[in-house]
Parts: C-alpha cells; sequence; structure tokens
C-alpha cells in the first residue's frame, strides 16, 4: 500500500529511478506496463503514429502506451507506482508504505 500523504509525484519520481535497480526481475509483460504507464504519466494519451508491422520494438512500445490512453496523468503515475514496487525488496519497498 502507497502512502496516500506522500506526494505522487515525489513517488513517481522516486519510483522511476529505482525501477532501473530493481525491475530487472520484471517479466516482459511487467515491462511493457510499466513502459505504457510511464509514457501516460509523462505525456497523457498517446498520439502518435502508429509504427510499421516491421518495427516490433517500436510496436511493441506503442501498443504498451496505447493500452493506458484514457487514464488521467495522476492515475497512471498511480498505478507506475503501484506496479512498479511489487519489484523493490521489502526494504525499499517498505519507504513507500504508510
Amino acid at each position: 500500500m502507497v502512502d496516500s500523504n506522500y506526494p505522487l509525484a515525489k513517488h513517481f519520481d522516486d519510483v522511476s529511478e529505482k525501477v532501473k535497480v530493481h525491475g530487472k526481475s520484471m517479466s516482459q509483460d511487467d515491462l511493457k506496463i510499466c513502459y505504457g504507464l510511464f509514457k501516460q504519466a509523462k505525456f497523457g494519451d498517446n498520439n502518435t503514429d502508429q509504427p510499421s508491422f516491421y518495427q516490433l520494438t517500436e510496436k511493441g512500445k506503442w501498443n504498451a502506451w496505447n493500452d493506458q490512453k484514457g487514464k488521467s496523468t495522476d492515475q497512471a503515475k498511480h498505478e507506475y507506482v503501484v506496479h512498479c514496487i511489487n519489484f523493490f525488496p521489502d526494504d525499499v519497498k517498505s519507504t513507500y508504505s504508510s
């Protein structure tokens, strides 16, 4: 559970940095969720052109972001934090709890 008194933007920024180290155990599906939520939180709805079928990596990233369409930036930040901290060690995870 994320401490609701802690500023969401601060949580998001902290988790965004820590996920680079502690997110290495994520599956490809979890990485896609985190990527899509991160892009939605930072930029809002995906309004870029869909990549070609042959651009597999770019298409996967585009789809991950597009899957989050319609979520507010705050909702996406909250979901990003909640999802990503699940992959952090308990001592790091506990810094986000009330």
